[in-house]
């Protein structure tokens, strides 16, 4: 036979009530605050740079602590990947939302492959990020992919057809053409070859934008 709760034990668990929501709130925001150390740091100088003691230090707490909110170090650089690239695949984006088709394409190409975003210190991450991902284990892989596969979507869903070329193949490929160009961008920033591969990227992936041009001359 089921107890009722009598007013004295309802009083006892209303009081314990909020304490416990407090402490998961107060683990909840340190949790965030380590994320937020690590994403700042991961995105200027890449996911090698976000050491445990750094980010701790950089989040104001002790590097005992770190393990009550993450297992390992390769968790929380899963979480910094789709805390970082997630968002900015999903809405970096959504700017470009009164735009459809090529002039959006156009847009987030010309966007991304600007001197701006290859000159701004908190310019995209993307970059700094590769070389770590390349050689991480799973869990890293598997996050990076999933933030790779919204950005994709995104391209594939305002890429006109090309002779021979699928809207998925052509936004796989404006993809690698962005996030590389931009990379190499940085790596040769100072001489006129950065202001090169940003263009040329530029028109590999809007190839009909290149024709307009050609035949407006004529």
């Amino acid at each position: 036979m089921t107890r009722k709760p009598t007013p004295a034990s309802r009083a006892t668990t209303s009081r314990r009530t909020p304490r416990v929501n407090q402490r998961l709130v107060k683990k909840a925001e340190t949790r965030q605050r380590i994320l937020n150390a690590a994403a700042a740091i991961a995105s200027a100088e890449g996911l090698h740079a976000a050491s445990i003691p750094r980010v701790m230090r950089a989040a104001g707490l002790t590097v005992g602590g770190f393990y009550g909110h993450f297992e390992s170090k390769i968790a929380m650089d899963a979480e910094v990947i789709r805390s970082i690239f997630e968002p900015i695949s999903a809405s970096a984006l959504v700017r470009l939302r009164d735009d459809q088709g090529l002039e959006w394409l156009a847009k987030a190409v010309r966007n991304y492959l600007s001197s701006m975003n290859r000159d701004h210190p908190l310019g995209c991450p993307y970059p700094s990020i590769l070389s770590a991902v390349a050689i991480a284990p799973a869990p890293l892989k598997t996050a990076f992919t999933q933030a790779m596969e919204l950005r994709i979507g995104a391209y594939e869903r305002h890429s006109p057809r090309l002779p021979g070329v699928s809207p998925r193949q052509r936004a796989v490929a404006a993809t690698a053409l962005t996030i590389g160009g931009l990379l190499l961008a940085r790596a040769t920033n100072g001489s006129p070859l950065s202001d090169e591969i940003l263009e040329a990227c530029a028109k590999w992936a809007l190839p009909e934008l290149d024709e307009d041009e050609g035949a407006r001359r004529k």
